[in-house]
């Protein structure tokens, strides 16, 4: 007997037959010895019967199907490589997922490179908990001297439950943490911006919810003066104020109320209200800057006001810096109508078709016709021009 010769310490078999030993062990058994695959046969997972969320690596996530099957297979696919991640030897540095048929081909891998293959081959998903089989195959290298890949396979049942996410628990009992509310400076909100606000709100609540779960809007309360919203999150209500001040213009201004302690930390808790005041100004408005110059307010937005002079019935566009500078306000100017009766060479002659009074004004830097009636306002004993009425 060569006294140099190695045997398996398991099996018996020569190093010449059953090797290269790994570990004192032949190749056969270092494989049954280190199983790569080392999963329970059970396990257990949950959705929201709420919203469809579901828990992945600790965090709950919303789902990318909402039809029922398809999400029941997307919440069981997870659980399983999650658990996949977590159950192969620490020898396997990294996994990759390829379809069943490819893995019959593969006949070699780098060290410490595993490839998995799953597929459900039972299930029943008409009533809940829901019960999915798989089977699972992996193919891996842990050892150098390997001659052959590991090559197991495993069936685990993957058990889906309802459950009600800490988010949708937060929603179903009221809760929130911040109050929006969204009012104009000096009057009540118009009904049209009550419609363009609440639809801005939709738009943006579900582009913040993609990233913040807690962004949601528990409660509108439309008031007299202007909208509140009580939001699941203090900054996705400070990102829908900044969104209304982008488009509308205004200011955002915060503040806080202790509203209780928490039991667990002791620490204080406050709700937070964030306020959007957008500005008093809207289209069709009369204003006047601190020189007197009188204008028509065109557009109202996040960056300024557009505005034409009634004086030279030029545009111009002033941000609300400027507009704050040279103490723009809105003036009270009544509003008739009038026809151009006659036209001289510097002047043209007006009836106001409600008293018949005729008046003459300069001549515009527009062309006027006979017989045409134009929308004046009245403001501080003088008469502009603001637009010609079609009938």
């Amino acid at each position: 007997m060569d006294m140099g010769e190695r045997f398996c310490y398991r099996c018996g078999i020569s190093e010449e037959e059953g090797g290269p030993l790994i570990d004192g062990l032949c190749q056969v058994c270092f494989r049954k010895e280190n199983p790569v695959l080392q999963l329970e046969s059970e396990i257990n997972t949950e959705l929201c019967q709420n919203c469809g969320s579901y828990r992945k690596n600790g965090v709950w996530v919303d789902p990318k199907s909402y039809e029922l099957e398809e999400l029941i297979f997307e919440v069981a696919d997870s659980a399983l490589l999650e658990e996949l991640s977590e159950s192969l030897d620490e020898r396997v540095r990294g996994f990759e997922v390829v379809p069943m048929e490819e893995l019959d081909g593969i006949k070699e891998l780098p060290v410490g490179r595993a490839l998995v293959s799953f597929q459900p081959v039972d299930w029943h998903i008409e009533y809940f908990p829901a019960i999915i089989t798989y089977e699972v195959r992996v193919k891996a290298r842990i050892h150098e001297l390997q001659r052959e890949l590991h090559d197991e396979k495993k069936y685990v049942t993957v058990y889906v439950r309802q459950t009600v996410c800490p988010r949708c628990q937060k929603f179903l009992g009221g809760y929130f943490e911040a109050i929006l509310q969204v009012r104009a400076e000096g009057r009540p909100l118009a009904e049209d911006e009550r419609k363009a606000i609440g639809k801005l709100v939709e738009e943006k609540v579900d582009e913040i919810m993609r990233k913040d779960r807690m962004g949601f809007i528990q409660d509108t309360i439309e008031k007299e003066e202007g909208l509140d919203f009580y939001m699941g999150s203090t900054s996705a209500a400070r990102k829908l104020a900044q969104a209304i001040k982008d488009r509308f213009g205004g200011s955002v201004s915060e503040a806080y109320e202790l509203v209780g302690t928490d039991r667990q930390t002791s620490r204080e808790i406050y709700r937070t209200s964030v306020s959007v005041r957008i500005p008093r100004f809207r289209r069709g408005d009369i204003v006047r800057d601190m020189t007197g110059n009188v204008y028509e307010v065109e557009r109202v937005d996040g960056k300024g006001l557009g505005m034409r002079d009634l004086s030279t019935g030029e545009s111009e566009h002033r941000d609300w810096k400027t507009v704050r500078r040279e103490g723009v306000e809105a003036v009270e100017a009544e509003k008739r109508e009038a026809m151009v009766t006659s036209i001289g060479r510097d002047e043209v002659q007006m009836m106001d078709m409600e008293t018949y009074e005729t008046y003459e004004l300069e001549k515009p830097n527009f062309e006027v016709k006979e017989g045409e009636v134009y929308e004046m306002a009245h403001l501080g004993g003088r008469r502009y021009f603001l637009r010609r009425k079609s009938y």
